[in-house]
């Protein structure tokens, strides 16, 4: 009974700490601000993170399931925060492939905190604020998506196969999303899509009209493929 109550204690003093720390960190989340101090409120919140990730473990060991779920979505909420000042820094250190990378895992984090736990139900807003920098920091590049026929596949959760057990993916257990895991895969095609399932596989060079190959998010020239005039 003690030992509940004092974690239950922990977890109010680190949500506290999470919502004071959150606050002036985001604060720091516009192309305006000087790099030092985004840099300075990014390494504030990887300690955070790991102490959510503590605390977690905690709850997990002492089988409450609602708290671990919750402390998931803490953990979630200071990674997208985290991905995001560091998108700030890549994009002025005039790195924009690490920039969308970043930004992309901020995405993926904030949807994972909110399928955690009813603590982040508000990301929503921010969810949009982060489809928003997409739409106007980067140009729509194109991404490839696979078709594919799934032969075996394992839970996340418990190493089953999945749908033999009752875990379903995407949904919280323990401090954990439950995830399918493609183990053989048969695959049919691969697509150019706009709107793909994962962000990460883009399009990152393309051939222009005059036979030069370009980088999609800066238009730099990569290599130069176009023929000597008269030549097929």
């Amino acid at each position: 009974m003690d030992r509940g109550k004092n974690l239950a204690q922990e977890i109010a003093a680190f949500r506290n700490k999470f919502n004071e720390t959150v606050i002036e960190c985001q604060k720091f989340c516009y192309i305006t601000r000087a790099k030092e101090l985004q840099v300075q409120a990014r390494d504030r919140l990887i300690p955070l993170k790991a102490e959510a990730g503590q605390i977690k473990e905690k709850t997990i060991a002492g089988m409450y399931e609602d708290a671990a779920n919750a402390m998931l979505s803490y953990e979630e909420m200071t990674e997208a925060l985290i991905n995001e000042l560091s998108m700030w820094i890549a994009l002025k250190d005039d790195e924009p492939a690490a920039a969308w990378d970043f930004l992309v895992d901020a995405q993926m984090s904030a949807i994972t905190a909110m399928q955690a736990h009813s603590v982040a139900d508000h990301l929503e807003g921010y969810s949009m604020h982060l489809s928003a920098l997409e739409k106007h920091m980067f140009p729509n590049h194109g991404f490839c998506s696979i078709g594919a026929i799934v032969r075996k596949s394992e839970c996340s959760v418990c190493g089953q196969e999945y749908g033999e057990c009752d875990h379903l993916k995407g949904r919280p257990y323990m401090g954990r999303i439950c995830a399918e895991h493609v183990k053989e895969f048969e695959l049919e095609e691969v697509s150019i899509v706009f709107n793909p399932g994962i962000k990460h596989c883009r399009i990152t060079s393309i051939i222009d009209d005059e036979g030069i190959t370009r980088d999609t998010l800066t238009w730099k020239v990569i290599a130069n493929t176009s023929y000597p005039q008269g030549e097929a």
